[in-house]
């Protein structure tokens, strides 16, 4: 390989390396990055052949010259040191070079990797979302409903424990109706065994904004499983609320941080589980109005009156 042609190469992978150190689009990240790593392999290697032709050259010059007699005796050692010098300063230059190139493609190959993990935890989380909204949409009643959204966050996040708590508008208070992992023998229970939870749930419904504990201790809570009970690296308490309106409050306690990915999915899910709340809240106050209405028929017709007789 000649000294033009591989000085060249070596800056035309230097230009595409340091060219692909710009922001990396998620589509077709992978190829890209792959693309960067063959680019950083070549130009490594195309350095190390430049250098041993420009050794070969040198060597070869000084023994053309010497064999030619054309320099005074002891020249050729000195021109042969010289040439060796100046192959040393031009590895020494491609070295910078491609140490140089080299961090700034690991940068680029940093950033592109943190962009692809970014890109799948999302298309996870949205999996998660469409699932868990789709299991919700199922449920034919409040409970099942609760017992639902749980398991699902259960089942997409580091989640030991749960509770969810329904609002009673009328009494300003909070009734439990499902739990997830946690010790008691019914949702009433998790809260008498846990008193200085109650207050924070209250707290977080009245104030409409979520809360969350690291290490709160076992004062707050204790997840309870067959090696017995431990305390949670994180508590998190969150309102259930959908235009304006306040439905419950959702309880999850974990063994290590849930996370950013964690809270983004329980606030968009959240709003789902409201509007399915609603719907099967209407749907038990119409059931419930018709059973009355039943009732007080079944009534009218079987009450004789003043002055009359049953039919």
């Amino acid at each position: 390989m000649g000294m033009d042609d591989g000085g060249w190469l070596v800056m035309e992978d230097a230009r595409v390396a340091a060219a692909s150190t710009r922001p990396l689009p998620v589509m077709g990240g992978a190829l890209r990055l792959h693309e960067l790593r063959r680019s950083l392999s070549r130009l490594g290697w195309r350095l190390a052949l430049l250098n041993l032709s420009l050794l070969l050259l040198a060597a070869a010059a000084g023994s053309v010259v010497e064999a030619m007699n054309l320099l005074p005796p002891g020249s050729a050692g000195w021109l042969l040191l010289c040439s060796a010098a100046m192959v040393l300063f031009f590895s020494l230059l491609c070295l910078l070079l491609r140490l140089t190139v080299g961090r700034e493609v690991l940068a680029a190959l940093s950033a592109a990797e943190a962009s692809l993990r970014h890109a799948d935890a999302e298309s996870r989380r949205r999996a998660c979302l469409v699932e868990l909204s789709s299991h919700l949409q199922q449920a034919q009643s409040p409970a099942e409903l609760a017992r639902q959204l749980l398991s699902g966050l259960a089942r997409s996040l580091p989640v030991h424990q749960g509770l969810c708590c329904y609002w009673d508008e009328g009494s300003q208070s909070l009734n439990a109706v499902a739990r997830y992992g946690a010790d008691g023998a019914d949702e009433a229970q998790v809260l008498v065994r846990q008193p200085e939870l109650a207050p924070l749930l209250l707290e977080v419904a009245r104030s409409r904004r979520s809360i969350t504990l690291a290490n709160p201790g076992p004062g707050y809570l204790l997840i309870s499983s067959g090696l017995g009970d431990a305390e949670p690296a994180e508590l998190l308490i969150h309102p259930i609320e959908h235009l304006g309106r306040l439905f419950g409050v959702l309880e999850l306690a974990s063994l290590q941080p849930l996370g950013d990915a964690a809270g983004l999915l329980i606030q968009e899910i959240t709003p789902v589980f409201a509007m399915c709340l609603d719907i099967l809240q209407r749907a038990e106050r119409s059931e419930t109005l018709l059973k009355q209405t039943r009732v007080a028929e079944a009534v009218r017709q079987t009450d004789p009156g003043p002055g009359g007789r049953a039919a």
